[in-house]
């Protein structure tokens, strides 16, 4: 039952870390340390992307995975310190040269003001149009999109199932169809 305090209001509250006393059930406590080791998982991934580098990054729309189904975009890694969560795969298709780095932006927004009127426009007729002019500016080096197309395709059907299961660090491919 519920009591007054026999403890004086000067004595100090108990540390934060005694679990023994914490108002979160075990469960939660689990599932919030299980979150803390995979947030860990991810900034250490991050620190192991090369700062230029440009991925085409897939994330799962459903679950369990459907084959071929999933949200294309662009991750640009500048620096280490952000990111996004790797919700199935990255895909690296280029290692942009210094003097090319201001470029990339200013391309993939390029379609901005008129990407609606596009017929049968997806995030990844999105991601492949973009990707013509990344090409056509030296940024990236690739001479199949439709190959690369479907190596993204086949690498995140490969990888779907354990990021549907939430295993982390997720993968980061090198792309064997651009040269980087």
């Amino acid at each position: 039952m519920f009591g007054k305090s026999t403890k004086s209001s000067s004595e100090p509250p108990q540390a934060a870390s005694d679990n023994s006393k914490s108002t979160v059930p075990p469960a939660h406590r689990g599932a919030r340390e299980r979150g803390l080791e995979i947030k860990r998982m991810q900034e250490a991934a991050l620190l192991k992307l090369d700062i230029g580098s440009l991925y085409i990054v897939l994330y799962l729309r459903s679950d369990p995975p459907e084959p071929n189904d999933f949200h294309w975009a662009y991750y640009f890694h500048t620096n280490s310190q952000s990111g996004s969560n790797f919700l199935c795969v990255l895909v690296h298709i280029a290692a942009v040269p210094q003097e090319k780095r201001t470029q990339v932006d200013p391309i993939m927004k390029a379609l901005d003001g008129n990407i609606n009127s596009i017929p049968g426009v997806t995030c990844r007729v999105w991601i492949m149009k973009v990707l013509e002019m990344l090409i056509e500016n030296g940024i990236v080096r690739c001479n199949s999109t439709s190959e690369l197309q479907d190596e993204c395709f086949t690498i995140g059907n490969q990888n779907s199932a354990a990021a549907s299961k939430n295993n982390q660090p997720r993968p980061v491919v090198r792309s064997r169809v651009c040269t980087i």
